[in-house]
């Protein structure tokens, strides 16, 4: 995937501790399901199928506020090129506000090795619904805006996804296992638009969340065509947070 790719999906489901921290003490979080803490940071692995090199995502909380029942965050994301860890390919700041409503994220980032940029993404993106409404069977639906330039070429999407609480099974990574994940399966369409051109993909999702944690696991599938992509990105660690 392109750095902006894996940029894009950090934004949504981005923070996910292990299991070791689920029963500790705790300030109640705006949000269970998208904990939000000043230090914390957790390192994702995402695998492509048919690709050997892996790509590695760090995401770290950089600062909190909560006023008016409103929390708002800042969370700064490092993304390496597939197969080399230690060279960052991506950097993206990810605005978090969350509410009695759900969580809203906005995304400001730009890929590039060096200190060269090579392409920028500004996306809207709807986050999550309020933590008392995800339990099994429950639906729900939101809209995205993504908008990047790439090469000198812009590219909108504007997406409509449709998402379902299946069930809570277990379901295991390299950071542990989670024995009460909610599994949430969702379906988006896009509509892609560069200048006059204008297509139509399909993204299917799949991913786990743990109350109290975060995501720890999604696997993901766009469709476009006659063409296929998997990808698998899962929890590899987690620090900070003053815990």
């Amino acid at each position: 995937m392109h750095p902006l790719g894996l940029i894009l999906a950090a934004a949504v489901f981005a923070l996910a501790p292990t299991t070791s921290f689920a029963a500790d003490a705790a300030a109640p979080e705006c949000n269970a399901f998208f904990p939000l803490r000043p230090d914390l940071r957790w390192v994702y692995e995402e695998s492509a199928a048919g690709a050997a090199a892996k790509m590695r995502r760090t995401i770290t909380v950089q600062s909190v506020s909560t006023a008016d029942g409103v929390t708002n965050a800042e969370l700064q994301q490092q993304v390496s090129l597939p197969g080399q860890p230690d060279v960052i390919a991506g950097t993206a700041t990810t605005r978090a506000r969350c509410d009695a409503s759900g969580v809203a994220l906005t995304v400001d980032g730009s890929a590039g090795v060096g200190g060269e940029a090579s392409g920028v993404i500004k996306a809207k993106l709807p986050g999550l619904p309020a933590e008392s409404d995800l339990k099994p069977g429950f639906t729900w639906r939101g809209e995205s805006e993504v908008e990047t330039m790439d090469a000198g070429s812009r590219v909108v999407a504007q997406g409509a996804r449709g998402s379902r609480v299946e069930r809570v099974e277990s379901v295991t990574v390299p950071a542990g296992t989670f024995p009460d994940a909610l599994r949430i399966a969702s379906v988006q369409t896009l509509t892609l638009k560069r200048g006059e051109d204008q297509r139509y993909a399909k993204q299917e999702v799949v991913e786990w969340l743990v109350r109290g944690i975060g995501m720890v696991k999604r696997e993901t599938r766009v469709s476009q065509g006659s063409n296929a992509a998997v990808s698998t990105e899962e929890l590899l660690s987690y620090s900070g947070g003053g815990r």
